[in-house]
């Protein structure tokens, strides 16, 4: 289950509106709707001040979080060593036909 799945169903089960728990928890009620879509990614603190509030420990996501994160910090990497690769492979070409 993804982490923004996990803490709606904890908020619906403790009767907490978005805005109660944004109260609670001191994050803005638009940000608790990004994290229950799993639009974002919550930060460990985030998801320290969560657990809190739900007495849960959301740990097990943390690592969860970090591989998608770095998945995302690879596939920009690779898009913009293949953009200077490709730009090389031009410029050389313009060259080789002179």
């Amino acid at each position: 289950m993804k982490i923004g799945h996990r803490i709606k169903e904890l908020r619906l089960k403790k009767g907490y509106s978005q805005r109660d728990l944004s109260i609670k928890s001191g994050l803005s009620e638009r940000t608790i709707q990004r994290i229950e879509k799993n639009e974002v990614t919550p930060t460990p603190h985030t998801l320290e001040v969560l657990g809190e509030i739900f007495d849960q420990n959301f740990h097990q996501f943390e690592n969860e979080n970090q591989l998608i994160n770095d998945k995302k910090k690879m596939n920009k990497i690779y898009i913009l060593w293949n953009g200077i690769i490709n730009f090389k492979i031009n410029i050389l070409k313009i060259f080789l036909k002179k």
